[in-house]
């Protein structure tokens, strides 16, 4: 039987795989600059799967809530992951909308209480909408972090079979809440939890190497048809990425268990996923600014590389300075261990959040 540690070194690669492909979409806004054919598909390729991967491996990382006594265990629980997550993202979203604000002020616009009022409806109940909507995760995650240990009381069969039809069926323009984004991350957090329950099995299953093959034709294919605007059933098209969204977890899985013995560093990132998640925007943002409005470059790959360049220095940045002061640690990466909240009922994995 594999070791507990073992498959937590699956997980760190499988986290270091996956945020570098987010960190890539990112850098790869069509905000600034028109996308070129050959860039959308790449990122449309990598949205297809990258974050059902971290909602994969946030699920993976819970199995105990199957087992969560409801009465004693819940509220600790919901109270654990609101500083986890809730924090952090509350924390940027008060600095940035406070930024906006003070430049408001100054450039002699100010926002009045109507405007205010806007942005505190806005980070609470639409929180994509917001100034740093890129923080949709944590809200995403936080609020099925809050509805899985009641759906789980019910069978897990069927449980699954709802997040499956959410999944296909929901609208996707919900944004109150981040209810669409609920209805389509459910059903991979809840795989997450099965594959982990059955892993043995599982990861007999997922380790076939024609799995590779597969995994990369389907998300080749619905890419194509996503990216070249086929007129097909829209059910049809949202049964397609969420099968993608699948076979992209067996092939970031299967990338993570051919490397993860020759690269520490994809390993670190994956450990540090949390801090490039939310650091690294601040810094593309402020490449994306330079190249195409300071400099006035229309490039497209150099504005891409300088993106990926400047976007880098987050991850030095969290290490050498958030993650040096304890106040920094607990408002921006929502490091639970250093409030010391007394959780004796359950004890839930710190890393189910490492964005991822």
């Amino acid at each position: 039987m594999l070791k507990k540690a073992d498959y937590f070194n699956e997980i760190d690669y499988m986290k270091g795989i996956a945020i570098i492909l987010v960190f890539i979409g990112h850098a790869a806004t069509p905000s600034f600059l028109p996308r070129p054919d050959v860039y959308e598909f790449i990122v449309q390729f990598i949205y297809m799967f990258h974050m059902p991967v971290f909602f994969f491996i946030s699920g993976f990382l819970s199995l105990k809530l199957l087992d969560m006594n409801l009465k004693t265990q819940y509220l600790p629980f919901i109270r654990k992951k609101l500083y986890r997550l809730g924090l952090p993202f509350l924390t940027i979203s008060i600095i940035t909308n406070a930024l906006i604000i003070i430049l408001k002020q100054v450039t002699n616009s100010p926002v009045g209480i109507k405007g205010l009022l806007d942005m505190i409806k806005v980070i609470f109940l639409y929180p994509e909408n917001g100034i740093m909507g890129a923080l949709w995760f944590l809200y995403t995650l936080l609020f099925i972090n809050i509805l899985a240990p009641l759906i789980l009381k019910l069978p897990i069969k069927f449980t699954l079979v709802i997040a499956i039809i959410l999944n296909i069926f929901s609208p996707n323009n919900i944004s109150f809440l981040a209810l669409n984004r609920v209805a389509f991350f459910l059903v991979f957090f809840l795989l997450g939890i099965i594959f982990r329950k059955f892993y043995s099995e599982a990861k007999a299953l997922f380790e076939k190497n024609y799995f590779l093959i597969i995994s990369i034709l389907i998300i080749g294919i619905t890419t194509y048809i996503y990216t070249s605007n086929f007129s097909i059933n829209p059910y049809l098209l949202n049964l397609l990425i969420f099968i993608s969204g699948f076979f992209g977890i067996i092939l970031v899985y299967n990338l993570a268990k051919k490397i993860k013995s020759s690269n520490n560093m994809l390993k670190l990132i994956g450990q540090h996923s949390i801090d490039i998640y939310i650091f690294s925007w601040f810094f593309q943002i402020a490449s994306m600014i330079l190249i195409s409005t300071i400099l006035k470059i229309e490039n497209y790959s150099i504005f891409f590389a300088n993106n990926l360049i400047i976007g880098s220095l987050c991850l030095p940045f969290s290490i050498y300075v958030i993650r040096r002061f304890k106040l920094f640690r607990v408002l921006f990466l929502g490091n639970v261990s250093e409030l010391k909240i007394k959780n004796t009922a359950l004890r839930i994995d710190e890393n189910t959040i490492n964005v991822d």
